[in-house]
């Protein structure tokens, strides 16, 4: 006979397992690196300052940002940790300090947002990098070699 102790730990275990083979559990999320190319050049920023977006899922995104034009918005995510795996391109970020006023509109209660940082840390990203920007931490691409591209992932944990 089965020890109580493996049979406790088995049977969630089992359970979760017949759970997810029965569909009630969502599948995967997918996009191809085709359908996000396609979707990044065929996406019209309503904000040239927040650049181009394709949503993979919810809180996953792969971001396209140009260094022409409209400078970028330095922004604070009051509740929320985003991580940047940077896929091709290369800028300057801009982490720590204070955003400088005014701020910028936002309608997003996690988005706090103006047009520069006064005394951040400035580092040079390019692929292959990772960022992790902890909640509250003002962050800021301040100067864009022609595009970056990076994924993107936003997670609340406050």
């Amino acid at each position: 006979m089965l020890p109580l102790r493996v049979v406790l730990v088995a049977l969630p275990v089992l359970g979760l397992s017949l759970l997810a083979q029965s569909g009630a559990v969502a599948p995967a999320s997918y996009m191809s690196a085709a359908d996000i190319s396609k979707g990044l050049a065929a996406a019209v920023a309503a904000d040239a300052a927040a650049g181009a977006a394709v949503t993979i899922s919810p809180g996953i995104a792969v971001r396209r940002r140009s260094g022409g034009g409209e400078p970028q918005y330095a922004i604070i995510h009051p509740f929320s940790t985003e991580i940047y795996y940077i896929i091709e391109g290369t800028g300057s970020l801009v982490t720590g300090g204070t955003l400088e006023l005014p701020l910028a509109p936002s309608t997003d209660p996690d988005v706090v947002r103006s047009k520069t940082i006064k005394n951040g840390v400035t580092r040079k990203v390019a692929k292959g990098d990772v960022v992790v920007v902890p909640p509250g931490t003002p962050h800021w691409f301040n100067a864009i070699d022609g595009t970056i591209t990076y994924l993107e992932s936003r997670v609340r944990v406050k």
